[in-house]
């Protein structure tokens, strides 16, 4: 908090924001800069805080402590009847102590420092006036050197981490706003984002500690990880012990993106400049507190996560760490790294020996369409075929005929025997595109495509409907066939298809080019049970492929693919195509079907023996 605080009174800034967590001297610092400013610059100071009762019970008793205590303010303060616990004269100024709750309070008198305590536990607009820092910050317009200090820790918000290449520092990204419940970190991000980094003890390089790299013995209780945790170093892996701390903190700073940071002797060097901002803000981890150790934090974390408690999570989170809280903490959902494990030696467009059923899942968005194409064999083995982004808006013809173009392109010898098309609008999702198209074009190709929705949940998980539609608003109805899935189930069927050992029937392949980017977005929601009822939370912002396997999972699902019997491959691959782990070779290729018309990529003979199991 010391450079926060020197920042606050040093000015410069509109604003100076602070982000950590609980109990780690924010209200403490907001105390000396008003102490600092009443003894060396006098000006009027607002502070605010979230309730009447901190203001009156906590916050008001330990302002009149600091200025007894301090011997150049003692003899400043005006006492008797003008003294009131929300107004002190001090310096022959006043210094007003305002809640969240009270819009009169917020806009009754000027200040050149306004100070806002707990930011995130306050409402978004006061008694229809507007919101908290709106009504602060018109309190100082008559002030050139006007600063607003606000600190909290924060609540909920999905945020991820982006390196830096030139630093190799690891910085929280700016998240979309959708994505953010909390205020406080949106104020931090418009600033200038700067992050509190420590030295590591073994190679010296900088790092910014958070929460995933506290470490813990391997399904150690809660009592054990208190005794054991440790803070590893994500440049060189070393371990630190909370005896490390303190020569760490010494040799702390603030880096924000687009500076480096290096130690010169006991002293750290930063260089480079923060991008431009009238906002500077600064995040700092909970584990850098001095009052509170890593075996606390890993003892509370953990008997949280064994609650079940989605609330007692979030406070471990947000309090202990200072971090924002995504409710995926005890999510089920695997690591990316486990999908690029699954790769397969053949190429994008190839067709495996097993994959006897060609499906295609398309999410809609509003300028471009994501698709996978996914092979299906014995026992609901799976390969993936292809996947990609087709860009246009999607209100116009462009971006659909080439949609139709690649659905009708035979992959590898064989034809896409289905494809799914989410129609489905979501809140969060103010991106998609509109529906009507959807309708459109699956009308079009109605013996190839069909329209979905996604339910939360749905018994049974896959249902057929007629629908009456309208192509624009205006035009004549027309019927459609409308398949509404239960994302529960679809996903949570793609998840356990994912953790399906290889070698296993019903195991999920994926070829050996797949980018890293699609595995990254098959983990980007974690399942949650929240009173009783499954949800699926965002981990990270793009999602569209694992929405696009939920739909092939789905088509999947209708073709009863879990039932074709093992060992059952074409006879002869339509592609070339490299042996695939964990198959049995096929069998030699017997000679040509003699029926007239019977061969083709499944030999008439072959099929006709289980055409009557595949059926029921």
């Amino acid at each position: 908090m010391v450079p926060w605080s020197a920042a606050v009174h040093r000015g410069g800034y509109r604003r100076v924001v602070a982000v950590t967590s609980a109990q780690s001297g924010k209200t403490d610092s907001m105390l000396d800069v008003i102490g600092a400013r009443l003894d060396q610059r006098p000006a009027p100071i607002l502070y605010v805080g979230p309730t009447k009762e901190f203001l009156t019970d906590q916050f008001e008793p330990r302002l009149m402590a600091l200025l007894d205590e301090a011997d150049t303010l003692a003899n400043k303060v005006i006492r008797g009847r003008r003294m009131k616990k929300t107004l002190k004269h001090v310096a022959g100024v006043r210094v007003r102590l305002a809640h969240a709750g009270s819009s009169t309070a917020l806009k009754s008198d000027p200040a050149a420092l306004a100070l806002i305590d707990e930011y995130d536990e306050m409402m978004a607009n006061v008694n229809g006036q507007g919101d908290v820092l709106g009504l602060v910050e018109a309190r100082g317009e008559t002030y050139a050197d006007f600063v607003t200090a606000i600190t909290s820790t924060p609540a909920r918000g999905l945020v991820e981490i982006e390196p830096d290449e030139a630093s190799g520092l690891e910085f929280w990204a700016r998240s979309a706003a959708d994505d953010l419940e909390s205020p406080i970190w949106k104020l931090w991000q418009e600033g200038t984002r700067h992050h509190w980094a420590w030295p590591c003890r073994h190679c010296h390089e900088y790092f910014i500690p958070r929460f995933q790299q506290l470490r813990w013995p391997e399904r150690a209780t809660p009592a054990q990880a208190k005794q054991a945790a440790t803070l590893e170093c994500p440049r060189c892996g070393g371990q630190h012990s909370d005896d490390d701390k303190p020569w760490m903190n010494a040799r702390g700073t603030m880096v924000a993106p687009g500076q480096r940071v290096e130690l010169r002797g006991d002293v750290p060097h930063v260089t480079g400049a923060p991008a431009e901002s009238s906002t500077l803000s600064m995040w700092t981890s909970g584990l850098c507190s001095p009052f509170v150790n890593w075996g606390q934090r890993a003892e509370t974390y953990l008997t949280a996560l064994g609650s079940g408690d989605h609330d007692r999570i979030q406070t471990a989170m947000n309090a202990g760490f200072g971090e924002c809280y995504a409710m995926t903490a005890s999510g089920d959902v695997p690591d990316w790294q486990e999908i690029m494990q699954r790769r397969q030696p053949y190429r994008p467009g190839d067709v495996p020996a097993g994959g006897l059923r060609l499906v295609m899942g398309v999410d809609v968005q509003k300028f471009s369409l994501v698709y996978v194409i996914r092979a299906f064999g014995a026992r609901g083995t799976s390969w993936l075929i292809d996947s990609g982004q087709l860009y246009g808006p999607t209100e116009d013809d462009d971006v659909w005929s080439a949609l139709a173009d690649l659905m009708l392109t035979p992959v590898g010898g064989m034809q896409i025997e289905k494809v799914f098309v989410d129609s489905g609008f979501r809140p969060d999702k103010p991106e998609l595109g509109n529906e009507h198209k959807v309708y459109e074009f699956c009308r079009r190709y109605s013996w190839l495509c069909a329209p979905t929705k996604g339910r939360d949940v749905q018994s049974p998980p896959y249902k057929v409907s007629k629908i009456e539609v309208k192509p624009d608003g205006k035009k004549a109805l027309y019927s459609i066939d409308l398949v509404t899935l239960s994302s529960d189930f679809f996903k949570s069927l793609v998840m356990s298809r994912i953790r399906t050992p290889a070698d296993q029937p019903g195991a999920f392949h994926v070829h050996e080019a797949v980018s890293e980017d699609y595995c990254k977005q098959l983990t980007s929601e974690a399942r949650v049970v929240v009173e009783g009822k499954p949800v699926w939370v965002k981990r990270s912002r793009n999602n569209h492929f694992l929405d696009c396997e939920a739909l092939c999972a789905a088509i999947g699902y209708a073709f009863n693919v879990q039932r074709i019997p093992e060992g059952i491959e074409r006879l002869a691959p339509t592609s070339p195509c490299r042996p695939v782990a964990g198959l049995p070779d096929p069998p030699p290729s017997p000679p040509p079907n003699p029926i007239p018309g019977g061969g083709g990529p499944l030999m008439r003979d072959r099929f006709a023996r289980i055409g009557a199991r595949l059926n029921r």
